[in-house]
């Protein structure tokens, strides 16, 4: 489904992702755990092109693009069959919540303003905001916004979602009702790769976990390796701290 292969990223002097690979099969919730600063966003933001990655190459369902080279039309091809969720929910203020889902299928992918607006209100179903589709960000809570982000990056049906710390920025009681959104998505086979500091989410929904310092992975494997018998030093002293 998705190959990244040795992803490299500089920002100035300093090098964010030194050559990366990650293989994600459809199906899969790959979980990527790390420090700030360990790259781990960088490498999310690369795979759909918000931050462009300065070598290396992604495949994308059978389509391979060197980074480097990567055309206007290339990076549309991967964002189509890409979902975001942002960690500051990236909603538009002055448009609704049907309208942040809408101008995405009207303008990014040529739906008719009718069955846009049919998709928009089965997917605010589908995350329990049936009722809200005509507030504005300012009127819905932290939660309540991101759940209008999941909804927007789930309603193109993209092949990978891909989720940036989605609860980091929600106060503690909120965190649960997305993470079940985000669990349901996965026993619904959705292909997912999600940042995140939530240890019970991975634990208990990742098929493999990644974790990653300095701009590498260090470490991956399936939760009960990672989280219960750790090889390298460096995975142990991580999650010693956050345990």
């Amino acid at each position: 489904m998705l190959n990244i292969r040795n992803l490299h990223k500089q920002f100035g002097s300093q090098e964010v992702l030194k050559g990366v690979d990650l293989t994600v099969k459809k199906g899969d919730v790959v979980v990527i755990l790390g420090p700030s600063g360990s790259g781990k966003t960088t490498l999310l933001r690369s795979i759909n092109f918000l931050t462009k990655a300065d070598t290396g190459e992604i495949e994308l369902d059978g389509k391979t693009i060197d980074v480097a080279k990567a055309t206007k039309e290339d990076i549309k091809v991967i964002r189509q069959q890409t979902g975001f969720v942002f960690q500051n929910y990236n909603l538009f203020a002055n448009k609704t919540a049907l309208d942040n889902i809408t101008e995405g299928l009207i303008y990014g992918l040529g739906r008719s303003k009718k069955a846009s607006i049919q998709i928009a209100q089965d997917v605010l179903e589908k995350v329990g905001l049936k009722d809200f589709q005509d507030y504005y960000p300012s009127q819905l809570s932290g939660g309540q916004q991101q759940r209008v982000g999941i909804a927007r990056a789930i309603s193109a049906e993209p092949k990978v979602i891909l989720f940036d710390e989605p609860t980091s920025a929600l106060d503690p009681e909120l965190v649960g009702d997305i993470l079940a959104i985000m669990k349901a998505l996965a026993d619904a086979g959705k292909t997912m790769v999600v940042v995140t500091h939530e240890m019970s989410f991975a634990k208990e929904v990742a098929s493999e976990v990644v974790f990653m310092d300095g701009g590498i992975i260090v470490e991956k494997g399936k939760p009960s390796a990672i989280f219960d018998t750790p090889k390298e030093v460096r995975t142990q002293q991580f999650l010693a701290r956050i345990l």
